[in-house]
Formats: C-alpha cells, structure tokens, sequence
C-alpha cells in the first residue's frame, strides 16, 4: 500500500483548510477592518451580486506577445493555485471568481528572455481572468500586464506569482479605464530567493481595489521585493490599496513606496501591514505611502503598520499627505508656462519617483 509523503499530506491539508475558508467566506461590510473606508456597503456588495449571478457571462479579450511555447491559455489544473491565493479581507470575491474559473493566462518562465512578456485583457462586459507566472532558477524576465476597461464594464482578475532560486522578474501592472468602470485586483508574490519588483498604474476607473500579497516564505534564502504604484485620480474616482509584506524567513528584504496625485472629489487609500515572523531575524522591510493633493475636496486615508515578532531587525513606515509644491509651481509659472501645464509637470514629476525606483 502506498501512502502519501509528508509534502502531498500538507498540501491536501492546506486545499482542505483553503476551501474551508472560502465556502465560510461572508461579503465584506462596514466591521471588516481589512475593507475600512473602502466603502464594502457598496462595491464588495455590487462586485459579489455580479459574481454571484450565474445569467451575467464572463466576457472579454486576452492578447499575448511572447515567445513560442513560454505563455498559454488558462489551463484548469492551475485552479489549484488559486484555491490557495491569500485575500485581504476579499475571501467571498475570491470564492465567487473561483466558481468562474474559465480565462486567462499562465506563463512559465524556463529560461531568461529579453524582449517584454505582454499581457492584455480587455472588456466592456464582466470580466474575471487569472494570470499565474512561474519562474525557474536563475531566469530573467519582464512581464506587462495591461487591463482596459471600457464603458461600466467591470475586470476582477486574480494573479499567482512564484519566482525560484535565483530568478528576477520585474512586473508591470497598468489599468486603464473609462471614468465608469470597476476593477478588482488580488495578487500574491511568492520569492524564494529570488529578485521581484512590480509596479502598478492605475487611471480612469470610478473604483479600484488592489490587494497585494508579497510573502517570503520559509527555508528560502534571501529575497528582495520591492513595491512600487504611482497612481493619478480625478474627479469621483476611488482607489483603494491594500498590501501585506509578509517575511517568514531572515536576511531578506522588502521595499515598498506608493504614490498618489489625487484630485476633485478623489479619494485614495492605502492600508499596508508589514509582518515579521518569530525567527526571521536580519529581516529588512520599509514601507512608504506619499500624496499630493490638488483640491481641498479630495480625500487621503493612510494605514501603514508594523507586526514585529523578530530581534535584529530593520523594518519602518512613513506617510505623507500634503497640496503641491507652491515653490516647485511658481518655478514653472515664472518661465512662462501656463498654469495648468505647470500643475501637470509637478504631478509627473512627483510620481515618476516611484517609475524611476522601479526601472533601476
């Protein structure tokens, strides 16, 4: 008789308790601190009646630039993967995309390429693809992710990224919408020694959530993970972040520095956790959330916090929130540039901070 080795018992394990969770899972509401200000009475609650109702068809385009034989269709076995994706406060969403599982993208990355990975989803319908990207040792690659939203079509995509010994993976990840429509993002890094860093953009949606888990897990050797999003919202629109840092093994690192220009009635808000296990000592991990606001009717909620269960340590967090730069403006006014020109330079400038952090 055969019996099952200690690692097939621990996964069976972890499936069993994952499905567990999201069969328990409730809509997010107002108590859910994981949802505070981020306004789960209305969007968790219309993203859920969405999911949930099995007459509305998932409905878009996927696009891929790569080479032959590195990305493919969605393959089903790959479900696995998502059943154990971590969620902040998002386990009901995650349950509901699951039961729609059907579309996507996997890429497995076997050796290092040079020319850009380029994903594109595309909508006006719902729409609730998964990218899952998996590096072996040692490669190097870059992956573009593009999601386009038009109309008040709505994208809740999931995203599964594993990077092994040795691999470095830069990722981009740019939303664009239409002023009317709603996305939902939830991803989560796994490094094990390995190089990851991951930019996001957003732009033009009336609402957008992104979760982001970035997990160092244990017996890996060092890795570095590095945060960045630089985001510019304007009239309504909303954008909510959530980000977890989460180093279970030492000598490892994670960077993490966002950046918002929020305008008319916008609201922006960030809530990032740093979490250091008991035992990984020598851990670095910093977190900074910056705003510039250009109206007195926009809207800035910061959270950064810290769980530090290690000695020898080397972990902070920093907000700020302030208008813009009078000084930097009346520099650009002075040589002739009209105002709103001006006001638009200062707002690049300021975000390309983090763009320019990512690309070193």
């Amino acid at each position: 008789m055969d019996f099952p080795d200690n690692n097939d018992l621990k996964l069976a394990l972890e499936k069993a308790e994952a499905q567990a969770r999201l069969a328990n899972a409730d809509t997010p509401t107002r108590l859910c601190e994981d949802w505070r200000y981020g306004r789960p009475h209305k969007y968790a609650s219309q993203l859920v009646e969405l999911l949930g109702n099995r007459q509305i068809t998932s409905r878009g385009s996927i696009r891929i630039q790569a080479p032959e034989g590195v990305a493919e269709e969605m393959m089903p076995e790959l479900k696995e993967n998502e059943i154990l994706m971590q969620t902040i406060g998002s386990d009901r969403i995650l349950a509901l995309h699951l039961e729609r599982f059907e579309s996507g993208v996997s890429i497995f990355i076997e050796e290092s390429i040079d020319e850009p990975i380029i994903i594109t989803y595309e909508t006006e319908d719902l729409f609730t693809p998964t990218t899952c990207i998996m590096a072996e040792p040692g490669v190097k690659a870059r992956i573009i992710e593009r999601h386009i939203t038009h109309g008040a079509g709505t994208m809740v995509c999931t995203r599964c990224i594993q990077a092994a010994e040795g691999a470095e993976l830069s990722i981009e990840l740019e939303e664009c919408g239409s002023g009317a429509s709603r996305v939902m993002n939830i991803t989560n890094i796994t490094a094990m020694d390995a190089v990851v860093k991951h930019l996001t953009r957003h732009e033009g949606h009336l609402w957008a959530r992104e979760e982001t888990l970035a997990e160092i897990p244990y017996s890996s050797g060092r890795a570095d993970i590095h945060l960045f999003s630089a985001n510019r919202l304007k009239g309504h629109e909303v954008l909510d972040q959530h980000t977890r840092q989460i180093h279970h093994c030492g000598n490892s690192a994670s960077n993490l520095l966002y950046k918002n220009v929020v305008d008319g009635n916008a609201t922006a808000i960030f809530a990032g956790n740093i979490y250091v296990a008991a035992g990984a000592h020598h851990t670095d991990a910093y977190q900074t959330n910056r705003n510039m606001l250009l109206s007195e009717d926009a809207t800035i909620h910061s959270l950064p916090g810290l769980e530090i269960l290690a000695d020898k340590v080397k972990c902070s967090h920093g907000s700020a929130s302030s208008p813009m730069d009078k000084e930097q403006l009346f520099y650009l006014l002075s040589r002739g540039i009209p105002k709103h020109e001006a006001q638009l330079l200062v707002a690049e400038g300021f975000l390309a901070d983090a763009i320019s952090r990512y690309r070193e």
